[in-house]
């Protein structure tokens, strides 16, 4: 065993400890019966269709690829419980796409390589001390609008982290998180070389409550990387969030969101950098229409850039931000068809983004987007088809990029074992 993983083996004997030290905790048979009884098994499988047109490969890729999610999260027993799940991701007939680690580099990239990997495993004290949450382990890990940290679930292979994780809401209206990122594990997948980056990272998080307009947080991620190769990620950014929404009338409300962090060289990075991140969104729903203008701005001195490594992102041409930062005004419009239409219940979205550089204002590019989603349940879970399709015109960064995704997806319902077996 590496000793950098025993940090957190010992984290997870030290709370195990802890726990049986605690007044009145006993285990009895009941107990142990529960934590199988109200165990919730997990399910999820995804079938993807995915093609890329991307200007300079002579091959358009044409993935077609399945993820099996399986797992199950116990009862809990004086707060405490344990889950594990695991995924499995094949493709299905000819690879005729870049997955990233099958060698196909004459196709575009779909970033959905076989794998089968352990997604989660972890323990959680939940309440144990009062109003305070612990979990520790391989865990999904998102933060707010995952702009920070995120589990990029798009992909087949979602992003998860070895973590300790403690959040605390003792102080009325406040929750109070720490967390300490020893691992992540991208979506890559363990045959990657790039799959899997250890760190001494840390995360701080405050979200307040108490007021009606608006809920505030703000926050802190210290990112410190192991792999010399992983030197200009690492970073200070301290930030904050804001998301609000106020009611005009029965059928009209205000919506608002706006961010601002600051981001400096941390650890080994040698770069000697201050930037910012801006992020303004206004918007307006209508009975169920709701339309959002948004301004993003990441800096850049034309070296350095403002860079979020752990976040989901919407456009795989800025995984990275450009050394001149990016500029992104962008307008969203979303809706769901009324009941009594034809096909009732189909989430539709559209949005326009026009990508600039921060540093120089150059026209990076332009994208549009669209997609359709519909639920339908069952009565052991639900199923979802989704339809979308994006076009990135490129001007001065990247290359033109067209891609349509047709995803069908079964998740098994959230009821514990016992209704399962229950005749």
């Amino acid at each position: 065993m590496r000793r950098r993983s025993l940090k957190l083996v010992c984290m997870a004997l030290l709370l195990t400890g802890v726990s049986f030290a605690l007044p009145n905790f006993a285990i009895g048979a009941e107990d142990l019966a529960k934590l199988y009884l109200d165990a919730t098994p997990i399910l999820d499988v995804r079938y993807r269709y995915e093609m890329v047109d991307q200007q300079g490969f002579d091959k358009d890729a044409n993935a077609n690829t399945m993820r099996t999610r399986f797992g199950f999260e116990t009862g809990k027993v004086h707060g405490f419980g344990l889950g594990v799940d695991g995924e499995w991701i094949t493709s299905l007939g000819n690879d005729r796409f870049n997955s990233t680690t099958n060698g196909r580099t004459s196709y575009p990239t779909v970033a959905d390589p076989d794998d089968f990997t352990l997604n989660q495993l972890f323990l959680v004290s939940d309440g144990t001390i009062p109003k305070t949450r612990i979990k520790l382990g391989r865990q999904r890990m998102i933060w707010d609008n995952a702009r920070f940290i995120g589990n990029v679930g798009w992909r087949q292979n979602e992003q998860t982290f070895d973590a300790l994780r403690l959040s605390t809401r003792a102080i009325p209206n406040l929750e109070v998180e720490y967390a300490f990122l020893e691992e992540t594990h991208r979506i890559f997948g363990s045959r990657s070389s790039v799959g899997r980056l250890e760190s001494d990272s840390h995360g701080f998080r405050l979200q307040y409550t108490g007021w009606n307009f608006a809920t505030i947080t703000p926050f802190a991620l210290l990112l410190d990387y192991d792999l010399a190769s992983q030197a200009a990620n690492e970073s200070a950014t301290y930030g904050i969030l804001l998301n609000g929404k106020h009611k005009l009338n029965p059928d009209l409300t205000l919506l608002y969101t706006g961010s601002a962090a600051h981001q400096s060289n941390y650890a080994d990075n040698t770069a000697d950098y201050d930037l910012w991140y801006f992020m303004l969104e206004p918007g307006l729903t209508y009975t169920n229409l709701t339309a959002k203008l948004g301004y993003e701005v990441l800096q850049g001195d034309g070296v350095n850039s403002f860079r979020t490594p752990l976040a989901t992102l919407h456009n795989d041409k800025f995984l990275t931000t450009p050394g001149g930062g990016i500029q992104d005004l962008n307008v969203k419009l979303s809706t769901k068809t009324p009941a009594n239409s034809a096909v009732p219940g189909v989430f539709l979205t559209a949005a326009y983004y026009e990508f600039f550089s921060e540093e120089s204002g150059s026209h990076y590019g332009r994208e549009w987007n669209m997609s359709a989603e519909k639920t339908f349940d069952t009565e052991h879970g639900e199923i979802v088809l989704g339809l979308k399709y994006a076009d990135y015109d490129a001007d001065k960064f990247a290359t033109n990029t067209r891609k349509l995704w047709l995803t069908l997806n079964f998740k098994l319902g959230s009821r514990p074992y016992r209704e399962l077996v229950r005749k």
